[in-house]
């Protein structure tokens, strides 16, 4: 990716706010979904809002204190740390690695790699394989218990057997003879760059960072392998999710947009194409979400008194309807995970190739509109996705090919080895096209800074 060819698009658009959107719908009769008021959700989004300034206040302080403090500052990977500290000692060491770009896929050839992940809270108290067949579903049972069997697991150093049990603070560690997925082969587009930040174009298909069975096939790893230096991200997007993220060069870039975000100093939009006529006039949803199983990250509203339920706000607009489909303007007023694409399937509406929240044979025919699901099932069905059966959607209704088993074993590991992702697993029509900051330069009504992509193909009526 040549510096000479990356784009540098700015433009600024009108902000809308909260309390502007609530006079707006009321005086113009629009619909709202969600039970809760208006004014409640917005009383919990102030609330909200005011605890993270103070949090950032707070750590604003800390940060000038802590110039004077001896920890130096890893540039690699701008985390401030004492020498010799834990995370350190065990920090990820990366292996040499192969790319192939095989037309539309960029794959990474298999290679040795020596796993090292803390234990997470789900994993407290579990036996060790038992958290490697629920967590990791791209191999069998039995390829967990020959690895364990064969010593090539370890918990804080000391080998594994098949009783041991996971415990708060436990480093497991596990080598593997790594397959990673392959993912799209369209570029990364530089949007904007300065010291402190890089401003990217996601392409779909593409996991943010390392998770799960990624690692090289990754935006941030895929950066610093051309740009020779770590950049963190600074906002989340799912993998199949496409558009603007920002992602830090610097602590500096990091604290300032990442403060920002989590402050609500900045105004996202979003397009999304789903099924059916989207209404023409505007539609609130105001409907506390939760995740339902943490393995498929699966979410779903709920009522606000249930375990792990956050408020959740999202305002949308049709932009047009071509007969089957609809392209929707989304704004989500607060951050949560897959917050849109599960609005939009409340309403009825879901993203049309979402392979989640579209999927009839998961859902039913009403897929999953207003919330209404057995999840048991659900997730049984989901469970089966990637293994069994290829992704399905509302638009590729009939599955076709996609990321499967084959059949086949590796000739080195004996692990299971899978078919090239299908349209399901790499596409999803949702792109955060807009950010901007909801704070004006001093005296103007110019925005401080405002970032936009082009629309994607798929949102250009022909």
């Amino acid at each position: 990716m040549q510096r000479n060819n990356r784009l540098r698009n700015l433009f600024t658009v009108p902000v809308i706010m909260a309390r502007q959107l609530k006079r707006n719908a009321l005086s113009a009769g629009l619909a709202f979904a969600g039970n809760a008021t208006s004014n409640e959700f917005d009383e919990h989004l102030q609330n909200e809002v005011e605890r993270e300034r103070e949090i950032q206040k707070k750590k604003k302080i800390k940060r000038t204190q802590s110039k004077k403090s001896p920890d130096l500052i890893n540039k690699s990977t701008f985390q401030s740390r004492t020498i010799g500290s834990k995370k350190e000692k065990h920090r990820q060491l990366d292996p040499e690695y192969e790319i192939v770009i095989d037309g539309p896929l960029r794959k990474i050839k298999p290679y040795h790699f020596t796993y090292r992940t803390f234990c997470k809270e789900r994993w407290r108290d579990k036996k060790l394989v038992d958290v490697f067949i629920s967590e990791f579903r791209d191999r069998e049972s039995e390829y967990y218990k020959r690895t364990i069997e064969n010593g090539d697991v370890h918990i804080n150093d000391e080998t594994a057997d098949l009783s041991t049990v996971i415990r708060n603070g436990d480093l497991i560690t596990h080598q593997v003879h790594r397959h990673e997925p392959p993912v799209t082969s369209r570029p990364i587009k530089v949007i904007f760059e300065d010291d402190n930040i890089m401003v990217i174009d996601k392409p779909s298909g593409i996991p943010v960072h390392p998770t799960g069975r990624y690692r090289f096939n990754t935006i941030t790893k895929m950066l610093q392998n051309n740009l020779g230096f770590v950049v963190n991200p600074c906002n989340r997007l799912d993998r199949l999710t496409s558009g603007l993220m920002f992602l830090a060069k610097t602590p500096r870039g990091a604290d300032n947009i990442g403060d920002q975000l989590k402050a609500r100093e900045v105004t996202k939009e979003y397009v999304a194409k789903v099924v059916g006529e989207f209404p023409e006039t505007e539609v609130i949803v105001e409907k506390p979400l939760k995740l339902i199983e943490p393995r498929l990250a699966l979410n779903a509203v709920c009522q606000m008194d249930e375990k792990g339920a956050k408020h959740a706000k999202t305002v949308f607009n049709r932009i047009s309807y071509d007969g089957k489909t609809s392209i929707v303007k989304c704004k989500p007023l607060t951050g949560r995970s897959h917050q849109i694409r599960v609005h939009l399937q409340y309403l009825g509406h879901p993203i049309a190739n979402d392979p989640i929240y579209s999927n009839d044979e998961v859902w039913g025919n009403n897929l999953g509109k207003g919330g209404q699901a057995d999840f048991d099932i659900v997730i049984t069905k989901l469970d089966e996705i990637g293994k069994r059966k290829p992704a399905k959607s509302w638009f590729h209704s009939n599955g076709g090919y996609g990321e499967v088993l084959r059949q086949e074993k590796c000739s080195i590991c004996e692990s299971d080895l899978y078919t090239d992702p299908g349209p399901n697993d790499l596409d999803l029509w949702l792109h955060a096209y807009l950010y901007e900051s909801t704070e004006t330069e001093e005296g103007t009504e110019k925005k401080k800074w405002c970032y936009k992509t082009e629309y994607p193909e798929w949102a250009l009526r022909r």
